[in-house]
C-alpha cells in the first residue's frame, strides 16, 4: 500500500468531514461565521504539522477534539471573563426563567453552582441552557455519557428542591 501526500490527504479530510465540523460547531457556538473560523484555524494547525493526520486511528473523533480545543482557545482570545468570572454561568443559567422566578432562586442557584466543578458547570450549562444532547457533550468534554447523565440528574434534583 502507497503512503498519500498528507497534503492531499487533508485536503480529502477537510472535504470529508466539513459539514460534519461544521453542524457540530453551529450546535456549540450559534454561529457559522465562528464554526467556519474555527474550522480554518484548526486545518492551518493541521497543515502545518501535516504528517499528523497519517497517525490518526479515529478521524472523526480526533477531529471533534482538534475542533473542540481550537473553539476553546478562540473563547479564551476573544473572550476570556467568561473564564474568570463564574459569576457569568449563573447568569446564564437564571436568564431562562422570569424575572420574578430569577429572583427568588438566584441565591439558591448561586450556592448551587458554587458548590461545582467547573465541568459540573460546563455540563450544566451545555444541557439546561444551550440544550445539548448527552452525546453532544460526551464529545465536547471527552467524559462518558453516563457520567454525564450522573451530573445532570443530581443537579436537576438540586434545583428542584430549590423551586
Amino acid at each position: 500500500m502507497s503512503k498519500m501526500n498528507p497534503l492531499v490527504l487533508i485536503e480529502e479530510i477537510y472535504n470529508e468531514h466539513y459539514a460534519y465540523l461544521r453542524n457540530f460547531l453551529i450546535g456549540l457556538t450559534k454561529s457559522d461565521v465562528i464554526a467556519d473560523d474555527i474550522i480554518q484555524d484548526f486545518f492551518t494547525k493541521i497543515l502545518v504539522s501535516p504528517s499528523v493526520v497519517t497517525e490518526v486511528k479515529y478521524m472523526r473523533s480526533w477531529l471533534i477534539t482538534g475542533v473542540k480545543n481550537t473553539l476553546l482557545d478562540y473563547y479564551k482570545k476573544k473572550k476570556p471573563e467568561l473564564f474568570q468570572n463564574e459569576n457569568i454561568i449563573e447568569t446564564l443559567l437564571v436568564d431562562n426563567y422570569t424575572p420574578e422566578v430569577s429572583a427568588t432562586i438566584n441565591n439558591e442557584l448561586e450556592t448551587i453552582l458554587g458548590k461545582l466543578s467547573t465541568t459540573e458547570k460546563a455540563i450544566i450549562i451545555a444541557k439546561e441552557y444551550y440544550g445539548y444532547d448527552y452525546n453532544e457533550i460526551s464529545d465536547l468534554l471527552n467524559i462518558p455519557v453516563s457520567t454525564i447523565k450522573s451530573i445532570v440528574f443530581r443537579m436537576r434534583k438540586r434545583m428542584i428542591k430549590v423551586r
